[in-house]
C-alpha cells in the first residue's frame, strides 16, 4: 500500500512538474514569436502607410472602389428598402466585381518589392494583402450595413483566409494576428458614406521554425531538466527500495536469530536446572540423557556461530590445492550419508576419468555440504532423494546436485544467493538463511557459475560449472 501511494505521489509530482515546464516553455516560445522581427514590422507599416497615404489597398485602388461603390449605391439603398433578399444579391454581385477589379488591378507587388530594397529588408520576406470589409451608411439613424464581411462569394472563387477577409495579392501562406502588420478601416464619402477594412500581413517563410531554433538552447535545457529529475526520483525510490529491503532483512535475520539460538538457549537453561535437583541427581540415566541434550543443543548453537563466523572470514582463509574432483565428492558423499536414514537417499554417480582441479578443499566441502543440506532439510517428500554427478562440455565441467523435492518459485531464484533471504515457504525451517549465500561466495573464490534449474513439483538441480582452464585465483591464497 504504501509503495503505490509513493509511486503516485512521485508520478503526480512529476507530471505536474512536466506540465508547468511545458507550459512555461510554450508561453516563452509564443512571446518570442510575437517579438520576432517587430522593428522590420514597424518600419513596413510606415513604408506602407506612405505608399498609400492619399488611396486605399495601393496606389490607385481607391479609384477602383469609388468607381464602383458610386454607381450602385443607390440600387443599394432602394433595395434594402424594399427586398431583403433582393439587397442580399445585388450586395454580393457589386462586393464580388469590386474585389476582382480590385484583384486584378493590384499594384501591391511592386510596392512591396520597393520597399524592401528600399530599406534592405530580408529579399525572402513574403506578403498578403486581404480585403475584410465594405460597410455603408444610408442614413445616420439606421447605422452602418455591411455588404460585405470576411468571405468571398462563391461565384468568383476568390480564395478566402478567416478571419481576415479575401487575398487580393500576395504569398504568404500563413497570415496570423503575430504577422499581421497592418489593419486598417478607411472611410469614404460618396452618395452615401462607406467604410471598408483590409490587412496587410508580412513574413519570413518558415519563421515558426527559425523561432524555435532560436529556442534550442532553451528546450535543450528544459530537457535536460525533465531527464535529471526522472533520474533523481528513480534514484531516490531505487534507494527506498534498497533501504526497505535491507530493513526487511534485517528483520527476518534477527526473528531468525531470536529463534534459532533461543530455543537451544532455553533447552539448555532447562536442562541445567533440572540437573541441580536432588531427585534427578540421584537417576544417572536421566543425568546422562539432560547432558546429551545440553551437548545437542550447545553443538546446534555452535554450528550457527561457525556458520556466520565463515561467511566473515572465507576471504581471509583460502588455500587452494590441486585435488581429483570426483575423491573430493565421494568423501564428502560418505561423510554426509552418515545422517541419511533409510529409506532416502543420496547417491554419487563418478566421472569415468580422473579431473584434476586446485580447489580449496574446506571451502569446496563446506559448500557441498551446505547444499546437501538444504537438498534434505527443504524436502518434503515421503522418500528423500539427493543425486550427485559430473558431465563435461567443451570448456568445463559440471558437477550437479538434483533433489525431488517441491522445486523452487521463479520469483525466488534471483535471490535465492542473497545473504539472509529465505523463501516465505520456508519460514517453518530452521535456518538463517546463509547456506547458499555462503554457497556463492565459495563459488566467486574458486571463479566459477552456478545454475539452477528448477519448477514447483518437479525438484530442483544446482548445476556448478568448472572451467577446465581456471581463472587466476592467486591473490586469494596464503
Amino acid at each position: 500500500m504504501k509503495d503505490r501511494i509513493y509511486k503516485s505521489v512521485v508520478l503526480v509530482s512529476f507530471l505536474i512538474l512536466l506540465l508547468v515546464q511545458l507550459r512555461l516553455t510554450y508561453n516563452t516560445y509564443m512571446l518570442r514569436d510575437r517579438e520576432y522581427s517587430i522593428k522590420d514590422k514597424t518600419l513596413i507599416n510606415d513604408e506602407y502607410g506612405r505608399s498609400i497615404s492619399d488611396d486605399k489597398l495601393y496606389p490607385g485602388g481607391g479609384k477602383i472602389i469609388d468607381t464602383i461603390l458610386s454607381r450602385n449605391m443607390s440600387r443599394l439603398k432602394a433595395a434594402y428598402y424594399a427586398n431583403k433578399n433582393e439587397f442580399k444579391a445585388l450586395s454580393q454581385k457589386v462586393s464580388d466585381t469590386l474585389l476582382l477589379n480590385l484583384k486584378a488591378n493590384s499594384s501591391m507587388d511592386s510596392i512591396f518589392k520597393s520597399i524592401v530594397k528600399r530599406n534592405g529588408l530580408d529579399a525572402n520576406l513574403q506578403y498578403l494583402l486581404t480585403f475584410e470589409s465594405i460597410e455603408l451608411t444610408f442614413t445616420k439613424k439606421m447605422g452602418n450595413v455591411f455588404i460585405f464581411k470576411q468571405k468571398s462569394n462563391n461565384e468568383t472563387l476568390l480564395p478566402a483566409v478567416n478571419p481576415f477577409g479575401v487575398i487580393i495579392d500576395g504569398t504568404l501562406g500563413s497570415p496570423n494576428s503575430q504577422n499581421r502588420v497592418t489593419n486598417l478601416s478607411v472611410s469614404g464619402t460618396l452618395v452615401y458614406d462607406y467604410r471598408i477594412t483590409f490587412n496587410l500581413f508580412v513574413d519570413a517563410p518558415g519563421r515558426p521554425l527559425k523561432v524555435a531554433m532560436e529556442m534550442l538552447p532553451t528546450f535543450l535545457l528544459v530537457a535536460l531538466c525533465i531527464v535529471i529529475i526522472v533520474g533523481i526520483n528513480y534514484y531516490t525510490y531505487i534507494n527506498w527500495m534498497r533501504q526497505k529491503k535491507e530493513a526487511e532483512v534485517k528483520s527476518d535475520f534477527l526473528n531468525s536469530i531470536k529463534h534459532e539460538f533461543n530455543t537451544p538457549i532455553t533447552t539448555i537453561l532447562v536442562a541445567s536446572k533440572s540437573l541441580d535437583e536432588e531427585e534427578v541427581l540421584n537417576d544417572r540415566s536421566r543425568v546422562k540423557a539432560l547432558v546429551h541434550i545440553v551437548e545437542r543443543q550447545a553443538m546446534r548453537l555452535h554450528s550457527h556461530i561457525n556458520q556466520m563466523l565463515e561467511i566473515s572470514e572465507i576471504n581471509n582463509n583460502i588455500n587452494l590445492e590441486e585435488t581429483d574432483l570426483n575423491y573430493m565428492v565421494l568423501t564428502i558423499v560418505n561423510d554426509f550419508s552418515i545422517k541419511v536414514e533409510e529409506p532416502h537417499s543420496l547417491t554419487f554417480d563418478p566421472y569415468h576419468h580422473e579431473i584434476l582441479l586446485v580447489i580449496d578443499p574446506f571451502v569446496f566441502t563446506t559448500m557441498l555440504q551446505n547444499m546437501l543440506d538444504n537438498s534434505f532439510k527443504h524436502n518434503q517428500s515421503t522418500v528423500k532423494k539427493t543425486s550427485i554427478f559430473i558431465t563435461e562440455n567443451d570448456n568445463d565441467y559440471v558437477l550437479h546436485i538434483a533433489d525431488n523435492g517441491k522445486g523452487i518459485e521463479e520469483s525466488s531464484k534471483p535471490k535465492l544467493f542473497d545473504k539472509f533471504f529465505r523463501a516465505d515457504r520456508e519460514k517453518t525451517v530452521s535456518g538463517l538463511g546463509l547456506g547458499l549465500y555462503y554457497v556463492k561466495q565459495c563459488l566467486d573464490l574458486h571463479g566459477w557459475n552456478i545454475e539452477v534449474n528448477s519448477h514447483l513439483g518437479s525438484g530442483t538441480e544446482f548445476m556448478v560449472h568448472i572451467p577446465k582452464n581456471p581463472v587466476n585465483t592467486n591473490e586469494h591464497v596464503n
